[in-house]
């Protein structure tokens, strides 16, 4: 019962998900790249299906990619397999095995082109449909189809200016029509690990409804892209536009350490800079000031470092702590302010000695009226310094 309570509540339709999960999880900019790229290619090898189908809903977010859904297909996928099963019997050979392939999703017969398809669409029932995606999704199915019976990195992707198609033993595997080519115009031989790549930079299938996706989750897609991509120009683009982004959205939900964590891997100086101050003034407004000298410090804000110091100063003057005042409008330079706490401290002492009524109470209050006069004169009111000077006279 209660394994039952948590399978209903996981966002998981099978173990081999929750797996995938973990793996997508745990990549960081620090992870090493081969690492993540040997159990990519394990996790492809298991069952590319469901990592690819998991990676949409995940990183692209298609809100129709619910667990039921998902789970239909993976039954659509086992009454695929034993359709093509049927189709191939006896083929063993590796080249006959993908000629297999190729004839039993040639066009017309259970597979059709749309351009920027995402992956579920080619996930129906083979028996009931066709089967629809653009290049990268005709590709992985073929290396799906392919990895069921023979090692997956058998396999590359051959790169071509818009599009991607299947390379093996220097043929090359034209998956959208079902036909051997020689492309002599081409950008990259790849791994075939870096369809995944290729899909995750792929462009979102407009026909789909999505969700909003978290400026994380694409820190994530990006960092796994760069991991596992030797397209490094395209991927370092794609990942320092996720960094900034990410950078950005923490900066507006006030998570300033966070920000400057992601804007420092962009190396965006000038951002970084906004955002030591953006905190600075944050911790400002809340009156928090040892946080705010702290960012204000980094940002290299000048003026906001003077009116830090400035605000400081005011609150200890407002309570009356002309001393501690005294330093910070000292530090800027304010010497009317400094004169301000002067005749503050001044008027406090006034009051101490309010109450004094003979030149016999006021000898015992001599230091006091000592230190007023110094005030007055520090302030350089002329009137109180006269006036502590006639009673310092009669004393």
């Amino acid at each position: 019962m209660f394994k039952w309570l948590l399978n209903l509540f996981s966002p998981y339709v099978n173990p081999f998900e929750r797996k995938v999960g973990r793996f997508f999880k745990n990549i960081k900019s620090t992870s090493n790249p081969f690492a993540v790229q040997q159990e990519l290619a394990k996790l492809m090898q298991e069952n590319l299906v469901v990592l690819d189908l998991f990676m949409e809903k995940k990183y692209k977010n298609y809100k129709y990619l619910k667990k039921s859904v998902r789970r239909q297909m993976y039954k659509n996928v086992e009454v695929l397999n034993k359709e093509f099963d049927q189709h191939a019997a006896g083929t063993l050979e590796k080249k006959k095995y993908v000629e297999a392939i190729m004839s039993y999703l040639k066009p017309g017969s259970h597979y059709q082109y749309e351009k920027a398809a995402n992956f579920g669409k080619l996930l129906k029932d083979p028996t009931k449909e066709p089967l629809i995606g653009d290049c990268n999704q005709i590709v992985t199915l073929y290396a799906y189809l392919y990895s069921r019976k023979f090692p997956i990195t058998d396999l590359q992707i051959k790169i071509l200016p818009g599009h991607v198609c299947l390379h093996m033993d220097g043929h090359d595997i034209e998956a959208t029509n079902g036909t051997f080519q020689e492309y002599k115009e081409f950008e990259h031989i790849l791994p075939i690990t870096e369809i995944i790549s290729t899909n995750l930079l792929d462009t979102t299938d407009m026909t789909e409804e999505t969700g909003e996706i978290d400026p994380r989750t694409i820190v994530k897609r990006a960092q796994l892209a760069y991991m596992i991509s030797s397209m490094k120009d395209l991927v370092t683009k794609n990942l320092n536009v996720s960094y900034r982004n990410l950078g950005i959205m923490l900066m507006d939900r006030q998570k300033f350490d966070s920000a400057i964590f992601f804007l420092e891997k962009l190396g965006d100086q000038s951002l970084i800079s906004t955002a030591y101050r953006n905190a600075g003034v944050f911790y400002l407004n809340k009156k928090d000031f040892r946080r705010a000298s702290h960012y204000a410090g980094k940002s290299g804000d000048e003026k906001l470092k003077t009116t830090i110091i400035r605000n400081q100063g005011v609150a200890f003057y407002n309570k009356k702590d002309y001393k501690k005042a005294i330093s910070y409008f000292q530090q800027m330079g304010d010497l009317e302010m400094v004169r301000a706490c002067k005749m503050g401290e001044y008027s406090l002492l006034a009051k101490r000695v309010s109450g004094v009524k003979t030149v016999a109470d006021a000898k015992k209050y001599r230091s006091t009226y000592q230190h007023m006069l110094e005030l007055a004169t520090a302030a350089g009111d002329e009137n109180a310094v006269a006036s502590v000077r006639d009673v310092l006279g009669k004393i």
